[in-house]
């Protein structure tokens, strides 16, 4: 290639000036930065008090602090707009015709049945949908048009228990020739949004922010007749804050971090052989036998991480509950007899289906399941509220602890002189000793079967070094 096709070798043609107008198109996006973007940046303290304990130990308490600041954040400009051209006033409308059509025998139609009949008329969605302009004429939710008001995926949009009017607005925005119609019948190009040539507009700025406050006490003792041990308790909390949209302000939540770790590491020489405190005397076959043994060891053990159920409603139950049941719990499989584990009890898990399984035309508003009962997640918005941006019907977060992490690895070692200054080293390492599994947690809610379902667990990041269960090797070093 290099020499038989010298021409493509350098840097291809680039026009350094751009050409305008820019070639857009509603499946793409354009993105552009800040001209004040700042690079962001760190900030971190430390403060502590040391005192000494004993001739070879020291306690040591202290404060550690972080804030990442100016992190970079994008804004997008195109948002969906259905709260200023009242899209969202007519998509409740839509949602009364739809059940006084049915209540009334008149079919899955969220069409105007005219006056008197308990439906109202859809300016909006008539003008994308017909491109026609007369609202109050019931010929025009009649005919050929009948079926616009009856479409499948635009009627599930309007469920009582989980109506989307974002994503109706999306629908007829997305469609080309739905838009064409909204122009024909008046409405402005940019009627969903600001720049309608472009499915969003995004601006990297910044406004991201993390902190990181933590209290951490320390206990050390060096090497000193055979025991080197070092001790530390780490009380730690993080957060960061963010500025998603236009319409969202500022937006905080917790890290995925530990609030409490306790880490613990030791070397101790065992106190026997030649040198040691006890047989010291000893040498030849009986010191090689019972001398230069020493035992190692580290351990972790941690609070949970921290995970969101997200922007959901809790019904029958508050975070402090959730909190209380989250935890692994096991199950036969009825079909294959396997054993399962699961982070939430059965009862929350099959409610939330039913939750989240919902009807816009059936008689309960949820689907073959049935509705609800009892404790279990729902979807944000509901009969009595729907949110423009999250928070508004729903905590933005449900936190949740998952399960403690605890893993301790421990190794013997046994050393002795060859010749010289050469010596042999054998070490029995034990990785996760007491063979702790330390399952990964989840967090979801939905209409699978298997949300919630905990498939794996605390593996090395190569996944092959560390399986996740208990692993013993046998580690021959010879030193010369």
């Amino acid at each position: 290639m290099l020499l038989r096709e010298q021409a493509r070798l350098g840097a291809p043609a680039f026009a350094e000036t751009p050409i305008y107008p820019i070639p857009a198109s509603v499946n793409s996006s354009i993105n552009g930065f800040d001209p004040h973007l700042q690079v962001p940046y760190a900030e971190s303290w430390t403060a502590g008090w040391q005192r000494a304990l004993t001739r070879t130990t020291a306690f040591e308490a202290r404060y550690v602090g972080t804030r990442h600041l100016q992190g970079l954040i994008t804004y997008n400009y195109n948002e969906t707009n259905i709260v200023e051209n009242h899209f969202l006033d007519e998509f409740k409308l839509a949602q009364q015709n739809l059940q006084a059509n049915i209540a009334a025998g008149r079919g899955n139609t969220f069409a105007y049945a005219g006056a008197g009949t308990g439906t109202n008329p859809l300016p909006i969605y008539l003008a994308f949908l017909t491109g026609r302009t007369d609202a109050t004429n019931l010929a025009a939710y009649q005919g050929t048009n009948a079926t616009q008001f009856t479409n499948t995926t635009r009627v599930n949009r309007l469920a009582i228990f989980n109506p989307s009017p974002t994503s109706a607005a999306n629908d007829l925005q997305g469609d080309a020739t739905l838009r064409g119609n909204a122009i024909s019948a008046g409405l402005p190009a940019n009627f969903f949004l600001a720049n309608p040539n472009v499915s969003s507009a995004n601006l990297t700025g910044n406004g991201g922010y993390t902190r990181y406050d933590s209290m951490q006490l320390e206990v050390r003792r060096r090497m000193s007749k055979g025991l080197l041990l070092e001790e530390n308790y780490t009380l730690a909390k993080q957060q960061s804050s963010v500025r998603p949209g236009l319409r969202v302000e500022r937006y905080s939540g917790l890290s995925a971090g530990p609030h409490h770790a306790f880490k613990t590491n030791w070397v101790y020489e065992l106190p026997f052989g030649r040198g040691r405190h006890y047989f010291s005397g000893v040498n030849g076959v009986m010191d090689r036998i019972i001398g230069g043994w020493e035992f190692d060891g580290n351990g972790r053990v941690q609070s949970g991480s921290i995970l969101s159920f997200g922007n959901v409603r809790l019904i029958g139950m508050t975070d402090a509950d959730l909190q209380k049941v989250y935890k692994i719990q096991e199950r036969i499989d009825p079909i294959s007899g396997r054993q399962l584990l699961f982070i939430l009890p059965q009862d929350i898990i099959d409610n939330t289906i039913k939750a989240f399984s919902t009807s816009a035309t059936s008689a309960t508003g949820y689907g073959s399941l049935g509705a609800p009962s009892g404790r279990y997640f729902a979807p944000a918005n509901g009969p009595d509220c729907i949110q423009v941006t999250s928070g508004d019907c729903a905590p933005q977060e449900h936190y949740v602890t998952g399960p403690k992490f605890v893993r301790f690895d421990l190794s013997a070692v046994k050393r002795f002189q060859l010749v010289g200054r050469s010596n042999f080293e054998f070490r029995a390492e034990f990785l996760n000793a007491f063979n702790n599994v330390n399952f990964n947690p989840v967090a979801s809610t939905g209409t699978s079967q298997t949300q919630n379902q905990i498939t794996s667990g605390y593996r090395d990041v190569n996944g092959t070094q560390d399986p996740g269960g208990r692993l013993v090797q046998f580690v021959f070093r010879v030193s010369w």
